[in-house]
């Protein structure tokens, strides 16, 4: 399966009847098209984000789908990544989406098949990343979130370990 059928397959078919595209072109009208949402309005995916998953994906965006898991504004991009790498068992795929005010062009959609190469798909890049390696300044933000998060929960545990 490539990237545009997975995107499409875990993601897409919930959101539009694509029937007779090819999957590039499926996952294009896909980004580039308004939804409806739970709420009644109707508008592109323009903030928050998304992990598609086989069997399950999850979206921030409360969309008026079925077949996928919503969280609301409960859980922030940040949180939900790193929620899902730590409890990823690295055996099937995932896509990491951050949506802002323009598309995400298919161009910039990546699967991640490895938690050495963390790939986060957003409108303007793809942030590409070891999780278990330290940022430098190229590094995007959701690298560096992530990494002064685990230093100050190892910081947290020494103090914890010296009060023991």
């Amino acid at each position: 399966m490539n990237t545009y059928e997975f995107f499409f397959e875990y993601f897409g078919k919930h959101l539009l009847d694509c029937e007779g595209l090819t999957p590039s072109a499926a996952a294009w009208k896909v980004l580039s098209s308004s939804h409806k949402q739970k709420k009644g309005t109707v508008s592109r995916l323009t903030s928050g984000w998304a992990i598609l998953r086989p069997h399950k994906s999850t979206i921030q965006l409360e969309l008026a789908a079925s077949g996928l898991e919503y969280t609301g504004n409960t859980i922030n991009r940040y949180d939900a990544f790193e929620e899902e790498f730590e409890s990823w068992d690295g055996v099937e795929p995932r896509m990491f989406l951050t949506f802002d005010k323009a598309p995400i062009p298919i161009s910039n959609l990546f699967l991640t098949l490895d938690k050495r190469m963390i790939r986060i798909c957003s409108p303007k890049t793809v942030q590409n990343f070891d999780i278990n390696a330290e940022p430098n300044e190229l590094s995007g933000d959701v690298q560096k979130v992530l990494w002064s998060r685990k230093q100050k929960a190892m910081e947290l545990e020494k103090k914890i370990r010296k009060v023991e």
